[in-house]
């Protein structure tokens, strides 16, 4: 069996097939230095330094090369680190090269070694970045001159935690939460800071940043809930008010790749209640009247923003303008689970489940027998 086939089918047991299909497909078509920037804490180096070599083994044999980052907040030892690391890498037969974060072509340099097929090592030392702010300042110039999709801060803990020992799966940077920052540590503050500072440059609208450890390294990669903390802008939400004031064929491409059918035509001759977009496409909500209260009629989010938290932003946006309504799903719809997290309740019947929010007791028969008898919008049955 091709190793690549060995490593594919253990993703499979780290999410599903689609999941691992579906990344594996995106990453590939990229830039190979533009797949992901890993930058690596001293902790890991020193106690878990073979999880690590396990895990950019694993990713090589599939063609995924991402940029390694060693020294960004303890630079003391970043030379020795980034030495043991290529020796390692290549005792493991991955090619590897060190580079010095202060070279003047340093991203043609990591991409060149990358298109070459060799994995780059970059070591950010005191003596040419002294404080934390410049060594995290070249860290994001990298970043962004070399279009990073994702940007993973890698440490033995992973990601943050509450300080009752909760792990944080997602923090904001646009909706400040103070209670969620109570239990990092010193430097986990430091780096959120920075991690901030990274989101609030205009060319990072589509960066990813996630901290998490190796154990949970590819499980971050290649599923759409991720095993750390995603650090995030939030979405921007926009509200219309009919179809006649959206694109179309951008809202039209949208709903058709979530739910991989065509959309009928007359979807789009209906009146609605409200409409929210991600300012991108990326992600909308379509909502219709009825007697017994707003209908959810289609929520979705494309494959490729899956797991970047557009799905909440959404969402808050729905329910912060709508306190109550109701919609219906698949019983195979993968997004079923969250739709039942989210409810007040749910039936269930051969075709249909149908959830609600808010919704009072005595309008809960109407409610359901609407979405049960709502047209299908699909040209095949999907609704």
């Amino acid at each position: 069996m091709d190793p690549s086939d060995v490593v594919v089918r253990f993703l499979e047991s780290v999410g599903t097939r689609t999941e691992t299909e579906y990344y594996l497909q995106l990453f590939r078509a990229d830039s190979k230095e533009r797949f992901a920037t890993i930058a690596v804490d001293a902790a890991v180096i020193c106690h878990v330094v073979d999880a690590l070599v396990f895990d950019l083994r694993y990713l090589a044999s599939l063609g995924l090369l991402p940029v390694v980052v060693v020294g960004h907040v303890d630079p003391t030892e970043a030379s020795e680190h980034a030495d043991q690391l290529f020796r390692r890498l290549v005792g493991a037969g991955v090619p590897a090269l060190v580079l010095h974060g202060a070279a003047p072509t340093l991203p043609a340099d990591v991409s060149s070694a990358a298109r070459a097929g060799a994995l780059p090592i970059v070591k950010l030392t005191a003596d040419a970045a002294p404080t934390l702010d410049e060594r995290f300042a070249r860290l994001g110039a990298l970043v962004s001159a070399l279009g990073t999709r994702k940007l993973i801060f890698l440490g033995r803990r992973g990601g943050f935690h509450t300080a009752d020992g909760t792990r944080i799966s997602m923090i904001p940077v646009l909706r400040a939460d103070p209670s969620l920052e109570e239990g990092l540590s010193a430097k986990q503050r430091a780096l959120l800071g920075q991690a901030r500072r990274f989101l609030d440059e205009p060319d990072s609208a589509r960066l990813q940043i996630a901290v998490t450890s190796p154990l949970s390294l590819l499980r971050e990669l290649f599923t759409v809930k991720g095993a750390g903390t995603m650090i995030r802008r939030g979405a921007v939400i926009l509200r219309k008010a009919s179809f006649a004031d959206v694109d179309r064929p951008r809202l039209r491409a949208l709903l058709e790749s979530s739910f991989e059918r065509p959309v009928r035509e007359s979807f789009f001759e209906q009146s609605v209640l409200a409409i929210f977009l991600e300012e991108e496409y990326r992600g909308a909500a379509v909502l219709l009247a009825s007697a017994p209260g707003a209908f959810l009629t289609k929520f979705a989010v494309t494959h490729g923003s899956q797991g970047e938290g557009i799905g909440r932003d959404l969402w808050d946006a729905v329910c912060g303008e709508f306190p109550a309504f109701f919609w219906r799903a698949r019983p195979d719809n993968p997004i079923s689970a969250w739709y039942t997290a989210e409810c007040d309740g749910m039936v269930r019947s051969e075709r249909w489940q149908v959830f609600w929010r808010g919704l009072a007791y005595r309008d809960l028969p109407e409610a359901i027998a609407f979405a049960e008898a709502a047209r299908v919008d699909f040209a095949t049955p999907s609704g």
